[in-house]
């Protein structure tokens, strides 16, 4: 069986100028997953991120931590959907949901909910077809990558951690927004990968992080 591990990026930077770059504690939490990968003896034959900074940022926590040096593959498939994009196109939005994360999130589920009916394609650069499809394009080519035996560490978002998360259960959206909803920053999601077809082993662990360290956003 070979192995794909989706790690989602450290903490971002919520509520500032610049979301896209990892806050101080988001690298720590980075270097802190690497080290604890480390530790479980996983050793990545591959590294893959999106094109987001945070992505990279946290691609590179991980490799300090686990003590590697090798080139990381970047591929746009595993890049976030455009989260403010949803909430902008709609009435009415609650002002505080900029600095405001339990706010912003309740108001991005109702932007989601609008994006994913598909009767508002128009409004988008991406509609949420072509948003899954391209994760599904970016785990088949992540899988096709690896040989037998093999592992890859994936550094991605929410978004698509758990759409890809929904889809290997068959889930629809409710399934996709209720992972998106709880997926912890630098948690680890568990892919194997064989003869008898992909399979999630397990979504979002984040037992390497003292609990006053997790975070969502």
């Amino acid at each position: 069986m070979s192995v794909l591990y989706l790690v989602r990026h450290g903490q971002a930077s919520f509520g500032t100028d610049d979301y896209d770059r990892l806050s101080d504690l988001g690298k720590e939490q980075s270097r802190i997953t690497g080290r604890f990968l480390a530790a479980q003896g996983i050793e990545p034959d591959r590294i893959v991120h999106g094109e987001m900074l945070r992505q990279r940022q946290t691609a590179e926590g991980l490799l300090e931590g686990m003590g590697l040096s090798m080139d990381a593959h970047v591929d746009s498939g595993w890049n976030e959907y455009a989260a403010w994009e949803l909430t902008g196109v709609l009435d009415d939005v609650d002002p505080r949901a900029k600095h405001d994360s339990k706010i912003f999130q309740g108001e991005l589920e109702r932007g989601a909910a609008r994006w994913a009916s598909g009767e508002h394609d128009e409004d988008y650069r991406e509609t949420y077809n072509q948003f899954t499809s391209r994760v599904d394009r970016a785990l088949d080519d992540a899988v096709a990558a690896m040989g037998s035996g093999q592992s890859t560490i994936v550094v991605s978002s929410a978004g698509a951690i758990a759409w890809t998360a929904s889809r290997l259960i068959g889930g629809d959206f409710d399934q996709w927004m209720a992972f998106n909803r709880v997926t912890i920053n630098t948690g680890i999601t568990k892919i194997i990968t064989g003869q008898s077809g992909t399979s999630l082993i397990s979504f979002n662990d984040h037992g390497h992080h003292d609990p006053k360290n997790a975070t969502y956003r």
